[in-house]
């Protein structure tokens, strides 16, 4: 059986994401396997890979994340979290709880973010995290702010000086600067979802190896969220083979993106749809699996 789809990998502490990957190459003995949303050393949690072909899928992927985290809101640290160096007490006694609500609250919806000095944000073609290393000057001053969006933000329990939060939000939210900004730093953190991939469901790294990863794989049209056409087996090997398609617009397609499924619910690509004067649309395949 080939080896195709996504895997829900509960990353543990203390390795990076691009460990995860490099240990599924080796228990899986292929070398393009892929992952969406870095996840830092310390953290843990959920990390979707795909494997093979399904790589050149990751970005048709949505984009909710979802987190837990903990805050120590004594100092600040230069990495925004545990890993880093002190730079200031802020906090020598107990922050009161409606001003941390506050603050929170300033952070809901849509937002701008200020990226934390050690992230992979580009300036003039660098990373920052780069720049910082060799010791180059830089300060939060020199980073633009991002717009970001979180759609849910609530305080699951408060013991001066760590606070324990959840963050539901897309991507591009960075957790540590959510710590930095109320004066603190990340202690923990763990992503309980993303990509629509919950922690709930995840696997354990050392579960996974060439005789149980088939029954870990999951089909990419449970993760894509775009619209389904199912096309018969003609129509499913002429997409194959790059033709475009002139099809009735029975599902009311517009000017968009879609999946392309066949008779047996597998998985044949994503393409584009475009509607033509005749009423019929025109199906262009676009990323073809």
């Amino acid at each position: 059986m080939d080896l195709f789809g996504f895997l829900n990998i509960n990353k543990p502490e203390g390795i990076t994401s691009h460990d995860v990957i490099s240990k599924l190459r080796k228990k899986l003995n292929i070398k393009k396997i892929g992952h969406s949303g870095t996840l830092d050393p310390f953290a843990s949690g959920v990390l979707p890979v795909a494997v093979s072909s399904t790589t050149r899928l990751l970005r048709f992927l949505p984009e909710t994340k979802a987190y837990e985290a903990i805050v120590d809101l004594r100092y600040t640290t230069d990495t925004d979290d545990l890993t880093g160096e002190k730079l200031e007490e802020i906090h020598k006694q107990k922050l009161d709880l409606d001003e941390i609500k506050s603050k929170l609250a300033a952070m809901h919806g849509d937002f701008e973010q200020l990226p934390p000095l050690y992230s992979a944000i580009k300036i003039k073609g660098k990373k920052l995290y780069e720049m910082m290393r060799n010791g180059e000057d830089l300060s939060l001053e020199d980073i633009k702010k991002r717009k970001v969006h979180i759609k849910e933000i609530n305080i699951l329990d408060y013991k001066f000086p760590l606070l324990h939060i959840s963050i539901s939000c897309k991507a591009g939210v960075y957790i540590r600067s959510i710590a930095r900004d109320l004066g603190g730093h990340l202690k923990k953190l763990i992503r309980s979802e993303s990509n629509s991939l919950l922690i709930e469901n995840s696997v354990d790294l050392d579960a996974i190896n060439l005789d149980t990863v088939h029954k870990h794989f999951i089909n990419p049209t449970r993760l894509i969220s775009i619209p389904k056409l199912r096309l018969d087996a003609k129509k499913s090997i002429e997409i194959q083979q790059g033709k475009f398609l002139s099809l009735e617009n029975s599902l009311n397609f517009g000017q968009e993106l879609i999946q392309c499924i066949g008779e047996s619910d597998e998985f044949i690509g994503i393409a584009s749809v475009a509607p033509q004067d005749s009423g019929k649309v025109l199906v262009k395949p676009k990323v073809i699996i």
